[in-house]
C-alpha cells in the first residue's frame, strides 16, 4: 500500500504567541526575529488574517505579509515538478554539428546554450543547476 504524506500540523496562534513571548523574554539583546519564529507566524496565514496575526504577535504587518508571500511562492515552486524528456532524433540528425538549447524558468530567467561539435559538458547537470537556482 502506498504511503500517504500528511501535512505537518499547523501550530495554533496561542502556541506561536507563547513562542514569541519566550523569545522576547530570553533574548540577550535586540536583534532580528529568528526565521523559525517568522515561519511559525507565516504558517498561521491559512487560519487567520495578516492583521490578526501581526496584532496578536506584535509584528510589523508589512514584514509579515512579505514573509507570507515568499513562503507561498516557495510552496508553489516546490509543488511544480520538473520534467525532462528525450527528443528522439532520426539517425541523420546525429551528424549535425551545432545545437542550441534555450530554457526559461518561472521567474523569467533565461539560459541559452549553443554548442558546436562534440560537447564535453554534462548537459543534464548544467540544466539542473539552472532549474534549482533561486
Amino acid at each position: 500500500m502506498p504511503s500517504t504524506q500528511h501535512p505537518a500540523p499547523v501550530a495554533s496562534l496561542k502556541t506561536v504567541k507563547q513562542q514569541f513571548k519566550t523569545w522576547r523574554e530570553t533574548r540577550r539583546h535586540k536583534g532580528r526575529i529568528p526565521d523559525k519564529l517568522w515561519d511559525a507566524a507565516a504558517e498561521l496565514a491559512g487560519q487567520y488574517t495578516v492583521h490578526h496575526i501581526s496584532k496578536a504577535l506584535q509584528l510589523n504587518h508589512t514584514a509579515l505579509k512579505d514573509r507570507i508571500v515568499v513562503r507561498k511562492k516557495h510552496e508553489n515552486m516546490a509543488d511544480q515538478e520538473l520534467h525532462f524528456f528525450e527528443i528522439p532524433l532520426p539517425p541523420q540528425a546525429l551528424s549535425i554539428s551545432e545545437c542550441l538549447i534555450e530554457m526559461e524558468n518561472s521567474h523569467g530567467e533565461k539560459m541559452r546554450m549553443r554548442f558546436a561539435g562534440e560537447v564535453g559538458l554534462d548537459l543534464l547537470a548544467l540544466s539542473q543547476s539552472f532549474w534549482m537556482c533561486r
